[in-house]
């Protein structure tokens, strides 16, 4: 009798077999696999709108800048290096103000590997923006607010209005890209756009 209690409880105790357990492990690297690019574009994605966001910051700070200091002010942007790779900052300065970079302007760096492009190019590249879905014909040049808080291109104390398109990319798993881009309409509106793969969203 004591001894049939015994084996029952040794029954009770006998853990998983090696098969089970590597079955287990299989079934959750497989889950992994597959969730992993969905992860991968996530967190990239947030990345990229977040960094949309910041420009919109800075640009927003611009035009307020241009208005209360009743002057042009530009927005520039420019790549720096810093640890092991390399992203954009975009600052302020007066508009005629040619210097570079300094440690008062009013300033953002863009997540990296966040890129500024002129134009989307490259397997799997978005169209440009076209007249059509922006309603003007965009510049790309260095945005300029003058006093009156309207965008415009500055050159040699000349500031005619118009409006402005920046695309950005970044790297992904398998050499993809997501793709944003931030418009400035011609009466200062600013607007966020994303490519989804097929179209381009807000």
């Amino acid at each position: 009798m004591a001894n049939d209690k015994r084996n029952a409880l040794r029954t009770n105790q006998a853990g998983f077999s090696l098969l089970e357990v590597m079955s287990v492990a299989l079934i959750s690297m497989i889950i992994t696999m597959t969730a992993l690019p969905n992860m991968i574009n996530a967190i990239g994605n947030i990345r990229m709108r977040s960094s949309m966001t910041s420009l919109a910051g800075v640009l927003q700070n611009c035009r307020i800048l241009a208005v209360k200091q009743n002057k042009a002010m530009t927005t520039h942007f420019v790549a720096r290096a810093y640890g092991s790779s390399s992203g954009v900052i975009a600052y302020v300065k007066l508009a005629i103000d040619s210097s570079d970079l300094g440690t008062g302007d009013s300033q953002v760096q863009l997540e990296a590997p966040v890129t500024r492009v002129t134009a989307p190019s490259g397997p799997g590249a978005p169209p440009t923006l076209d007249v059509s879905q922006l309603s003007f014909t965009p510049q790309t040049g260095d945005p300029t607010f003058n006093p009156t808080g309207l965008p415009c291109a500055y050159s040699g104390g000349n500031c005619p209005n118009g409006g402005f398109i920046y695309y950005f990319h970044d790297a992904r798993a398998a050499a993809q890209m997501g793709w944003a881009a931030l418009s400035i309409s011609p009466a200062g509106r600013l607007k966020k756009w994303y490519w989804s793969g097929s179209a381009w969203t807000d």
